[in-house]
């Protein structure tokens, strides 16, 4: 599955979280302006460390 996250977009942190091999998590440009951004990042990184790959979109 791929989980974008964006200011106005981004999948539930419980989901995030349990993403593995197969997973994709896509950070949009704007995703830092989200207020809830380091829970963000904190989610995907333990779906980073359980095998999800991560990509970020800087334009």
């Amino acid at each position: 599955m791929t989980y974008r996250i964006g200011l106005g977009i981004a999948p539930a942190l419980g989901d995030l979280r349990t993403a593995g091999p197969g997973d994709t998590i896509v950070f949009l440009h704007d995703a830092r302006e989200r207020p809830d951004w380091p829970r963000y990042w904190e989610a995907a990184a333990v779906a980073v460390f359980r095998g999800a790959a991560l990509t970020a979109v800087t334009a």
